[in-house]
């Protein structure tokens, strides 16, 4: 009996959330797809028709996480638009640093994925996800005029990997949210005040 489509992205969704859950709790290493498929009453060949091998997998779990790291920071930045852009985007890059910080994020994100995927990969699906809200953030800052230098490809890409980095920081247990936030500040502190 041939399953329909919504079956098939069910059956996805559950080997996803069962594959992140065990690369969280045990590291990629550890995951094994027989007792995944075991703990899910698949087939191998279940698993295989919606992901090509155990890198794939992971990486598809790995993308997850980030898409879900963006709408925490753009919910973040939204929910404090009301007082302005800079509010907006110190907002978002607290909940970014917060949601780095976390233990899945810090399994997932920091220790696997540059291994699994290489670090070429990890920061392409990285910042495919996240440029475009720094982007965002920074262009409405200027619309404020809160910017003392142009939007440019160059600042968007220097400030998301300022950003990325105090996120890491925090992640390594290096700086605290506060320290890392205000190290974000700081920056747009400076950009905002050149003539």
């Amino acid at each position: 009996m041939r399953r329909t489509a919504e079956e098939a992205a069910e059956t996805r969704r559950s080997i996803l959330a069962a594959a992140r859950n065990s690369f969280a709790e045990r590291g990629y290493a550890a995951t094994g797809t027989t007792e995944l498929v075991q703990q899910l009453d698949l087939t191998r060949g279940a698993l295989y028709h919606h992901f090509a091998d155990k890198a794939e997998l992971f990486a598809a779990v790995f993308t997850q996480v980030e898409e879900e790291l963006n709408e925490a920071v753009s919910a973040a930045a939204t929910a404090a638009a009301a007082n302005g852009a800079r509010a907006a985007i110190l907002a978002g890059a607290r909940a970014c640093i917060e949601f780095m910080g976390g233990s899945e994020y810090r399994q997932i994100a920091v220790a696997d994925a540059p291994s699994v995927l290489g670090l070429e990969r990890w920061q392409e699906i990285d910042r495919s996800i996240g440029l475009q809200s720094m982007d965002l953030g920074l262009r409405a800052l200027a619309d404020d005029g809160d910017l003392g230098v142009p939007v440019t490809t160059a600042l968007v890409v220097a400030m998301f990997g300022a950003l990325t980095e105090l996120g890491l920081a925090h992640a390594r247990g290096d700086l605290s949210v506060a320290e890392a936030t205000a190290g974000f500040a700081t920056l747009l502190d400076r950009l905002g005040s050149i003539q």
